[in-house]
């Protein structure tokens, strides 16, 4: 069983204060103004010390009209002057996975801070970017952020019943668990998805989706590593790293 770069990796005043943002996350999709210079500049270090190997993410301004589009029955874009872009070379395993733990930490700490963020993997205009790429480096999503236009945004949020993401009982499972799996059903996924399962076995809890290690993936294992900050926790990968598992004693 491989080992999890993430273990160990973010400090508990971190996971608690991030622990804290997950009620008050949100996808936001239309901002009034650019963060403060003080919040710029937490962030800027903040995202030169989420990241796990193989992740970069790189900070910019930003003219929203020009750098998003918008689909049909998905909102635009609006107000956005400032972005995260998150960069991860490919050749480094589980590249996807900790591009999604690092992306979330990013987001968590702009929420802590009063901020809106939105995780945009696809309705966004590389050619405005300009940011170089080396090797195998690959832009994996754009993150704008900014004073959100509605503060009480994640009120509006829309989740599954944790029951439909469990393979088994959820009430029959200690209670750090469950509060791990709720965490997740909090966390934001592609589309609204929430491609995740859970099953929890005496003190192992497993998590997997239908081709684990994407972006989405990633998220979900930052939630949980908050949600359990106060717990003793041993992380590692299932067979074929196609899952997960957490042990909390």
């Amino acid at each position: 069983m491989r080992s999890c770069a993430w273990s160990g990796f973010y400090t508990a005043a971190q996971l608690h204060r991030w622990h804290q943002a997950i009620a008050r996350r949100f996808s936001c999709r239309d901002f009034t103004a650019a963060p403060d210079m003080s919040q710029k500049s937490i962030l800027h270090y903040a995202a030169a010390r989420v990241c796990l190997p193989g992740v970069r993410i790189h900070l910019n301004g930003c003219d929203s009209s020009r750098l998003f589009f918008s689909l049909p029955f998905v909102p635009a874009i609006k107000g956005a002057a400032q972005y995260a872009a998150l960069i991860a070379d490919m050749n480094s395993p589980n590249a996807r996975l900790h591009a999604g733990i690092s992306g979330e930490a990013l987001v968590l700490e702009a929420t802590s801070l009063g901020l809106g963020t939105c995780w945009v993997a696809g309705t966004y205009r590389r050619s405005e970017l300009n940011i170089p790429l080396t090797g195998r480096e690959k832009m994996l999503a754009v993150i704008p952020f900014g004073v959100p236009a509605d503060p009480a945004g994640a009120s509006g949020r829309v989740r599954k019943p944790l029951r439909q993401l469990c393979r088994d009982d959820p009430a029959q499972w200690p209670l750090w668990a469950f509060n791990a799996a709720e965490a997740v059903r909090a966390a934001p996924s592609g589309l609204n998805r929430q491609p995740w399962r859970f099953s929890c076995t005496g003190n192992t809890m497993m998590l997997t989706s239908r081709r684990f290690g994407t972006l989405d993936d990633g998220i979900a294992v930052l939630h949980m590593e908050c949600a359990l900050a106060d717990a003793q926790r041993a992380w590692q990968f299932g067979e074929r790293a196609r899952s997960v598992l957490v042990r909390s004693d």
